[in-house]
């Protein structure tokens, strides 16, 4: 028997790229030959998500050719918000548009199939009460070539969080919503000539996610299964991908809308 030792952080990876590759490169120093750990886990529920993972296999599965990608999140985050108040948040660079939007992205990259290339992105600065930006509109290309737009308002008075992947055969949509009293995401598919079909999936990505990290820390040590074989949902290359996007569109809306390409986590 051999023992793992093993820990989890609060996504973000990092609060930006420059600090990510820095740990990821101390982690690897750490590791080095030892294959049994440590294990470094980011918790990112939205990769658990049941319907945020459905969305994805219809996308990859159903909907043809990928012809535009749409995100839209308004959040609202004032003195009512439990996060609100904790200084860590409000510390980040970019604010809660760093620390909530990751999941955003993590949902978008996951549901697409695909990594972001560029991207260019203008914002604003509303509620003075949040750290800037408080809202921010962006283009961008993914890396097959597909364009999408992504609408982020962390001011706004209103909650509505929709993915939605048009294609050249169906569409794939992805919206927060209650159903018979549980939260959760309701997933519909509108294939090309055809009825629509719709499922509810109740919220169970930190269940999930803690499961899995559980789950791969029994099984490296007592199966003898290599930290590097870990759920890479929970990677910490996984999130710091998160960060590299969300320090891409700051980048671009300080600049006035110039494109920036996304760094590249290895």
């Amino acid at each position: 028997m051999s023992s793992v030792l093993a820990a989890v952080k609060e996504k973000p990876a990092s609060s930006n790229v420059s600090e990510a590759l820095k740990a990821l490169s101390v982690y690897a120093s750490i590791k080095g030959s030892n294959a049994i750990g440590p294990m470094w886990a980011v918790a990112e529920n939205y990769r658990f998500e049941p319907g945020l993972i459905e969305a994805a296999r219809l996308v990859k599965e159903e909907i043809g050719e990928m012809m535009n990608v749409q995100v839209i999140a308004e959040a609202p985050m004032n003195s009512a918000n439990p996060y609100f108040s904790t200084a860590w948040r409000q510390a980040f660079y970019g604010g809660f548009t760093m620390d909530m939007g990751v999941h955003y992205i993590a949902a978008l990259r996951m549901v697409a199939g695909c990594d972001i290339n560029k991207l260019a992105a203008l914002s604003r600065h509303i509620d003075k009460t949040l750290p800037p930006p408080d809202n921010i509109s962006v283009l961008f290309e993914l890396k097959n070539g597909c364009n999408g737009v992504l609408i982020i308002s962390m001011s706004a008075s209103s909650r509505k969080m929709i993915w939605r992947v048009v294609g050249s055969e169906g569409t794939v949509q992805v919206e927060r919503g209650i159903q018979d009293g549980y939260h959760g995401y309701l997933v519909t598919f509108y294939p090309s000539g055809k009825s629509e079909r719709s499922s509810f999936y109740p919220f169970s990505g930190v269940q999930e996610e803690l499961t899995v990290f559980a789950k791969d820390i029994a099984n490296i040590s007592f199966k003898g299964m290599q930290a590097s074989e870990a759920d890479v949902r929970s990677s910490p290359e996984e999130g710091a991908r998160d960060v590299a996007v969300i320090e891409a569109i700051l980048k671009s809306s300080f600049d006035n809308g110039a494109w920036v390409q996304v760094d590249c986590i290895p």
